[in-house]
Order: C-alpha cells, then structure tokens, then sequence
C-alpha cells in the first residue's frame, strides 16, 4: 500500500532529484538575468545589449551614423543588433539550462 502513495514520481529518490535540479533551474534563471550580452554591427555603430533572459537592456546609436543612412538602412541595422544579441543569450541560455534537463527521464538537454 506505501507504493501507491508515492505519487506522480513513483520514488522519493525521483522527487529530492526533481526538487535538487529545480533549485539548480531557480539559480541558473537568475544567473541568466544578471547576464548582459552585448552585439553590434556596422563597426559598432549600433550596439544591442540584452539579459540572458533576452530582456533588451539597451541600444547605443552612433550619432554620427543617424545624419549617415536613411530611417530604413536604421531600422534594419538596430534590427540586425537585437537579433545577433538575442541569438547570443539564447545560445548562452541553452548551454546554462541544457544540462540540467539530463538530470530526470525524460527532460534531456
């Protein structure tokens, strides 16, 4: 009958494992948070930064770059930064959490 009582998880083994790595989860998240990554294009000219998270944090605009290009090549170079950027946390954010998916069945990363 205790058997039966050991809920979705089937072991208190599973379940300290699932309660360990959703700490782990927890930690990295914030981790992730407390990230900036930054990306640019045009020499710098714009620069993108985001969480890890892909929160924008903030853009830098060249000065010199807006009396330079038409509102369109501008839109397209701030576009392009926050897509590099955004590409860059989520490949930092997969290489943070994927490993903690291969601690239960089922959830490999």
């Amino acid at each position: 009958m205790a058997k039966e009582n050991r809920g979705l998880f089937g072991s208190e083994g599973l379940l300290k494992q699932f309660k360990q790595i959703q700490g782990q989860l927890k930690v990295a998240q914030k981790e992730l948070e407390e990230q900036i990554i930054t990306a640019e294009v045009r020499g710098g000219a714009v620069k993108v930064s985001v969480s890890g998270t892909q929160v924008c944090k903030n853009i830098e605009i060249d000065p010199q770059l807006v009396n330079s290009v038409d509102n369109e090549t501008l839109q397209e170079l701030i576009v392009g930064a926050m897509n590099k950027a955004l590409e860059k946390a989520r490949k930092m954010a997969l290489k943070k959490l994927g490993p903690l998916g291969g601690g239960l069945p089922g959830l490999k990363g």
